[in-house]
């Protein structure tokens, strides 16, 4: 108890304020939800490209969904958040202002979603695999978006499922499936893993009292 006072005594406001900004963004769980959904669209489009064949139409369609998605999301994701909030949970938890995207990090965003989006458009018209068939990258993808889960929601749930999601990209890694049947499998567990979590969140927050929500 005396270390964990010790720690409250010595974080920088800042740090403070940042903490409980994101103990905030995720106590209804309406992030996992939103995040889980476009996970499982993901996974969907890319088991697209593996039940057609290359320069099918539905796999051009899924190739270019694919890169829109990728673009469309990352740029919207706070605000359908923000318009779910006011829409069904103002009373229940209050009002919260996060902090805008910066300029810096929504230039990059797109700077990378075009690039993206140049590629795949280029290895869709000359017949290429938009990802090389490398059991590394599965294995990769998994650790990374797992990290990054552990980090950006530093909550237990979000940790455990960090840990999950990088144990199976590394199963995936060693079981000899392609890489777009295992990324489509790995983005689709990664999609059921935050939904369920954020659908529990919010159950939980629901069936409390209003006043409790606060």
């Amino acid at each position: 108890m005396s270390d964990s006072s010790f720690q409250l005594n010595n974080e920088t406001p800042d740090a403070m304020a940042k903490r409980l900004l994101q103990k905030a963004h995720n106590r209804d769980g309406l992030p996992e939800i939103v995040v889980g959904v476009f996970f499982l669209a993901v996974s969907a489009l890319i088991a697209l490209q593996v039940v057609y064949p290359q320069g099918s139409t539905v796999y051009k369609a899924s190739t270019l969904g694919f890169v829109l998605l990728c673009i469309a999301v990352p740029l919207s994701l706070q605000w359908v958040i923000k318009k779910l909030r006011e829409r069904f949970l103002t009373t229940k938890v209050g009002y919260v202002k996060l902090k805008p995207v910066s300029k810096k990090l929504r230039g990059a965003t797109f700077g990378l979603a075009f690039v993206v989006a140049v590629a795949a458009v280029f290895a869709v018209r000359r017949g290429i695999e938009i990802f090389p068939p490398d059991s590394l990258l599965l294995a990769g993808t998994g650790i990374f978006g797992g990290a990054i889960a552990a980090f950006a929601g530093r909550l237990p749930r979000f940790v455990i499922g960090g840990v999950l999601l990088a144990a199976t990209g590394i199963l995936l890694a060693f079981s000899g499936v392609s890489l777009n049947m295992g990324l489509s499998i790995l983005f689709g567990f990664e999609g059921i893993l935050s939904l369920v979590s954020g659908c529990v969140v919010f159950s939980i927050l629901m069936r409390k009292p209003t006043e409790l929500g606060e």
